[in-house]
């Protein structure tokens, strides 16, 4: 692999500090001054401050020989390099008004595909920060840019609070997750200003992770190509519960709001409020707030979703609110209430909707995916919808004449819409 001797120096003097400073009699405290700095790897310590001053930018090399192999995951995302490391770690902090930067055009072929985003090389830093088993980690204020792949993986980590820092990545970035919080508890996010090229927060629980508890995400504002809040997909092979997101704008997103269990894990006790988002992102199959349970697989144990209360949500989309369980897997307890849904454009998911590939497209519920109607629900128990409205005076001609598509005897609580509080508003 290409190296270069200048980054490999840079990158050797840069660890010297670090080292020094979180070592016995270090001043714990490593200054970033202003310029760029290029360098390939570095692994922070116990009881470091990392101060990246106003100007400074702390740059990954274009180079991957410039990066150790710590050993790759078990998907393509999580590769063997890394930009900035920590592991086993305690009272970690990064903070100030510079910038890291993952350098990640160099790690991505140079035409974008059909729908946007680039093709990325075979090798690439991602996730380009990655903290594992670490304790109070505090990131704060900075700036984080250009990742290659995924940008910021904690990884089993308790007591994490990241604030103010604004994550800005290419929207055409391949894999460009901002921020995965995998198998973590007590972590709070507030504050941020986020642009992603896929998942802009996600909660996941890898096979070598564990469940992921006490998690809060608020005062955020969002842009992705892919879901803006998000727990599981096929990552949720443990446990997911007592979660908060809230007070969060969404610029951009294919789902504001997306919850996904594949592999065995229960995700449960969650709730949402204060969400003001827009859903366009895809072409075809936006679905401003979507929840869908089944098996990733057959060999895949059964898993469960539950106790889900969204609240207060305001969404914009040529899509619709799509909550899907499997035979024999209901999606349990699911309460909307105060949603208001504005639909765009012209509203005819049939054809597109049946059609629909990918793990987060219901892939157990075709159907309800070519249900044309702004709400759909299929195998679920316990489904309460309270003071709502959908207007769809943009929708396109006939989109009125569907609110709500039900499959009703797997639905145990669905009534009439009147009932539940719902009004469609057609031309007004």
């Amino acid at each position: 692999m290409i190296r270069s001797t200048r980054n490999v120096e840079a990158t050797r003097q840069w660890q010297a500090k670090i080292d020094a400073a979180a070592g016995p009699g270090g001043s714990g405290h490593v200054v970033v001054p202003a310029g760029v700095h290029v360098v390939g790897t570095l692994h922070l310590r116990s009881n470091l401050w990392l101060e990246l001053r106003p100007g400074a930018v702390l740059q990954g090399s274009p180079e991957i020989g410039d990066y150790e192999d710590l050993g790759a995951g078990f998907q393509k995302d999580l590769q063997p390099y890394r930009l900035i490391v920590a592991h086993a770690c305690e009272n970690l902090r990064i903070s100030g008004g510079g910038c890291i930067d993952g350098n990640g055009p160099a790690f991505w072929e140079k035409q974008p595909n059909e729908w946007g985003w680039y093709r990325e090389k075979d090798r690439r830093p991602s996730p380009m920060l990655e903290f594992k088993d670490c304790r109070r980690l505090q990131i704060e204020g900075v700036e984080i840019a250009n990742s290659p792949g995924w940008t910021l993986h904690l990884k089993r980590c308790d007591d994490v609070v990241v604030r103010g820092v604004t994550i800005r990545n290419d929207l055409g970035g391949p894999n460009t997750d901002g921020i995965d919080i995998d198998g973590c508890r007590d972590v709070r996010v507030s504050d941020c200003l986020i642009q992603a090229g896929d998942d802009a927060i996600v909660l996941k629980t890898t096979p070598d992770s564990r469940s992921c508890e006490r998690v809060a995400v608020t005062n955020c504002s969002i842009t992705t190509r892919c879901r803006a809040l998000k727990l599981g997909s096929r990552e949720s092979y443990h446990d997911m519960r007592d979660v908060v997101f809230s007070n969060c704008v969404v610029r951009e997103s294919v789902a504001i709001f997306g919850l996904y269990c594949r592999n065995g894990g229960t995700l449960e006790n969650i709730a949402v409020s204060n969400i003001v988002g827009h859903a366009f992102a895809n072409r075809d199959h936006n679905q401003p707030i979507h929840i869908d349970l089944c098996r990733w697989d057959e060999g895949a144990r059964a898993g469960r979703i539950r106790n889900v209360s969204v609240d207060n949500f305001l969404c914009h989309s040529n899509g619709r609110v799509l909550i899907t369980g499997a035979p024999g897997m209901p999606v349990e307890n699911v309460r909307l209430r105060g949603v208001m849904f504005f639909l765009r454009d012209t509203f005819d998911c049939g054809p597109g909707g049946a059609a629909a590939k990918g793990v987060q497209f219901s892939p157990a519920a075709p159907e309800a995916r070519a249900a044309r109607a702004a709400v759909v629900a299929q195998h679920v128990r316990g489904l309460e919808l309270r003071d709502c409205a959908v207007d769809w005076s943009e929708a396109g001609p006939g989109a009125a004449d569907f609110v709500g598509y039900w499959e009703r005897d797997a639905v145990e609580t669905v009534v009439e819409l009147a009932q539940r509080g719902w009004a469609g508003r057609a031309g007004v």
